[in-house]
């Protein structure tokens, strides 16, 4: 693939009509979870008149003083209802999200990617959200990124990739590589044979670890698994300590240096650096494991990525592990973590692979080229 498919992607972006809010018509939102909550307070404090919720199976019959009703019920009271998609996560595709409005009847809903154009300061940071100007003003960086990528499919993924977040490829919503996260034919091959090191920042309850030790072929003498959530980390402790002494659990984030970083506590696997009410000690990995060989290092540590990148230079330089970064926590990941791991990890192959639903759990995964 050659940079024109970016730039044919560009031209399709710039020529789109952009939908938005009817701003004289009142909006009902698909979806009463916790984005659609979001959304609702963010129209309202622009003056959007939104009247109710709609799900398939309501959970709930009212939440924020509106009603919560399911499609019969909104055909009945608005049979010409102008929609907002409320529901951003990995579990279900947008596209059958749509299908479900459609099938009801219904016009498609106002998609998370067009609300953000006109509500991004307010609705903040919502993982690879982004205003789609942005992503298309990147997008012959992109290209750049893109040829140097390791296969095919590593760069038709970009491209589609960057498309469903322009709102012109919904149908990738639902695409999922064939190859497991983490471990692969990408990474296993250099892990296989050998006793390893593994680093993995942002462990939650060690799902990533256990499943490490699934792999045929792999011995794994040491692990260092860093979770600052303390109620993670407290499910990692009785999973793991104890039953595997080769790991040690370390109530830290990792970071590019030493420091004391607060962040506010997610719900289940998340956690987001910045303003919150939980304290936690952070260290660069050059610091925490500064000698001895390192094989294989995962993150996915909510947006810091590059920050911890920056603090394993050496130890990347060293030991030329594999490396399984997550690409879908900031808008700007999906250009600037591969243009760093080019500058950082020398004679490397690099790949892209899809392992969630709606763009999340997109992963680059750097492999030293030994041959």
């Amino acid at each position: 693939m050659s940079i024109d498919g970016f730039l044919r992607l560009r031209e399709q972006a710039v020529a789109r009509t952009v939908r938005r809010i009817d701003p004289g018509r009142p909006v009902w939102i698909f979806g009463a979870g916790n984005f659609g909550q979001v959304v609702a307070r963010v129209l309202q404090a622009r003056g959007t008149a939104v009247v109710g919720f709609v799900e398939t199976i309501p959970r709930i019959r009212e939440t924020q003083g509106l009603p919560v009703v399911d499609w019969p019920a909104l055909a009945r009271i608005d049979s010409k209802a102008q929609l907002v998609l409320g529901i951003f996560n990995r579990a279900t595709p947008h596209d059958q999200l749509v299908a479900i409005a459609t099938q009801a009847g219904f016009a498609p809903p106002l998609m998370a990617w067009e609300i953000y154009d006109q509500c991004a300061a307010a609705l903040g940071w919502q993982f690879w959200l982004g205003e789609r100007s942005v992503l298309v003003a990147h997008l012959e960086r992109l290209a750049q990124v893109a040829e140097r990528l390791a296969d095919d499919e590593s760069r038709q993924t970009l491209l589609r990739l960057c498309a469903f977040r322009l709102g012109l490829d919904l149908e990738y919503s639902s695409f999922l590589s064939a190859d497991p996260q983490y471990f692969n034919a990408l990474t296993l091959p250099p892990l296989q044979g050998k006793a390893i090191t593994c680093i993995d920042c942002g462990a939650y309850d060690g799902d990533t670890f256990i499943e490490l030790l699934r792999q045929p072929g792999i011995h794994c003498k040491q692990a260092f698994l860093l979770e600052p959530d303390p109620d993670n980390y407290a499910r990692l402790v009785q999973r793991v300590a104890g039953q595997h002494t080769q790991a040690v659990c370390l109530p830290l984030a990792a970071a590019d240096r030493y420091g004391v970083l607060s962040f506010a506590s997610g719900q289940g696997e998340g956690c987001a650096i910045g303003e919150g009410d939980i304290r936690v000690a952070a260290a660069a990995l050059d610091q925490i494991v500064p000698q001895g060989q390192v094989d294989f290092i995962k993150l996915d540590v909510e947006g810091a990525e590059a920050l911890v990148l920056q603090g394993a230079r050496r130890m990347i330089e060293r030991c030329r592990p594999v490396l399984a970064v997550s690409l879908y926590h900031n808008p700007s990941d999906i250009w600037e973590l591969p243009e760093l791991l080019f500058s950082l990890c020398r004679d490397y192959r690099f790949y892209v692979r899809q392992h969630c639903c709606n763009s999340f759990d997109s992963v680059l995964y750097a492999v030293p080229d030994f041959e």
